[in-house]
């Protein structure tokens, strides 16, 4: 294998790497939201579309979230539920139990625009995506790791075939 084709092994994948990340490729956050004395803290969470919102009872008692066509299971003392927010909006909440107990959640678009004055039904997302981004970070680190030493061995070959 010549240099320039060893170099072009090592560029492709770095390369695809790249147009991955410029392209919009984005991986999920996860904000959390704590239920504690009859309220969500915090009341209002600002996330990105695609972004999931887990909620966790650190209460004696039992809450839940519910919004407009949607909702999170009921929860004792420890338990999480969680909805993924595919939709930009703004996504008002209560506690089924404890209708007092009120939160917010505001979702900016894709791009980072504003959010609509919505309550709408956030759209749901396959199980498996948290898997799929996961593998797909692990495999972006793989590439970037392996590309670094092809890069260094190479670099040594090259200089070992030059002192010849």
């Amino acid at each position: 294998m010549t240099h320039s084709a060893q170099r072009l092994a090592i560029a492709v994948p770095a390369g695809l790497l790249l147009v991955a990340a410029l392209s919009g490729l984005a991986f999920a956050v996860d904000k959390w939201v704590t239920m504690f004395g009859n309220e969500y803290r915090p009341r209002v969470v600002t996330i990105n579309a695609g972004d999931k919102v887990t909620w966790v009872n650190d209460d004696t008692v039992e809450h839940d979230a519910v919004g407009n066509g949607w909702s999170t299971s009921l929860m004792g003392y420890a338990e999480s539920d969680s909805i993924t927010f595919t939709r930009a909006g703004t996504y008002r909440y209560h506690c089924s139990i404890h209708p007092t107990m009120t939160g917010t959640v505001r979702v900016r678009s894709a791009g980072g625009g504003t959010t609509p004055d919505t309550d709408l039904e956030p759209l749901g997302v396959p199980q498996d995506s948290d898997r799929l981004a996961q593998v797909l970070a692990t495999l972006g680190v793989v590439m970037i790791a392996g590309t670094a030493v092809a890069d260094r061995l190479l670099r040594r070959r090259s200089a070992v075939a030059d002192r010849r």
